[in-house]
């Protein structure tokens, strides 16, 4: 039997336990879930290797296509995994459990994303050894420039979404005392961390043209109870707001 909690989207009962109750026994509609979820580990683990041993040898039109599955498959574990989601399930759930989640699919596609995204927006690539290709080392692609514009409306696009999404959950929870919100945030606090580290990464260039929608997200997440989420937002601020002001 298959279980996701927290960061463990496989944990495999052995065949001679039994389930604690007949409520243990999992629905079609979950065997389902799991099963796909399962599946897409697999190719994220597949097209993890493709972005960091092969990108250089990629056409343009294939970079965006695995870039574009990329954030399908995260979509997906990202939609199930909603803040509001987590709060309804967590509702059926025993207090010292937390609620039946894809967050190991989420967090391992968000890292492979990023990185993705991150190649492909700087220009650089390396080879199978890690070694970084000069750009006479090989011979650009015709729609270089198209990739890396892409790239860059999908990284945008992307840090945007996760931030306001924390922030919109934060603000209509107001000063609750909930501790079953609590707990969502603190189960979503890794994804929203991994995406500032990765704000932190981005092309300064980048994050100057894109600023604007992001300071006031920024900003507003500076309250947040969560303290590794402070912590990511003190690392931003000192690598790229604090360049924009010198």
């Amino acid at each position: 039997m298959l279980k996701v909690y927290s960061f463990s989207i496989c944990n495999v009962q052995s065949p001679d336990e039994k389930p604690e109750s007949e409520d243990a026994v999992e629905s079609p509609y979950m065997v389902t879930i799991r099963s796909k979820c399962i599946t897409q580990l697999l190719l994220l683990g597949a097209l993890d290797i493709i972005q960091k041993k092969y990108w250089s040898r990629l056409k343009g039109y294939q970079k965006i296509t695995i870039l574009e599955i990329l954030f399908s498959m995260l979509e997906f574990a990202a939609s199930y995994n909603s803040y509001t989601n987590l709060r309804l399930r967590m509702q059926h759930n025993p207090p010292e459990r937390p609620p039946i989640n894809l967050l190991r699919q989420e967090f391992t596609g968000t890292c492979i994303y990023l990185e993705a995204l991150h190649k492909a927006t700087s220009g650089i690539d390396l080879n199978q050894n890690g070694e970084l290709l000069r750009k006479s080392d090989y011979s650009l692609d015709d729609d270089d420039d198209r990739v890396k514009t892409n790239a860059e409306e999908k990284l945008a696009s992307f840090c945007g979404q996760v931030l306001k999404e924390a922030y919109d959950f934060q603000t209509s929870i107001g000063d609750s005392t909930n501790m079953e919100i609590h707990q969502v945030l603190e189960l979503r606090s890794p994804i929203v961390v991994k995406v500032l580290k990765g704000m932190c990464s981005m092309e300064n260039q980048i994050f100057r043209r894109h600023l604007i929608s992001f300071y006031p997200l920024i900003t507003k997440l500076v309250c947040c109870e969560q303290m590794d989420v402070r912590c990511a937002l003190a690392d931003l601020f000192s690598m790229q707001i604090r360049v924009l002001m010198q």
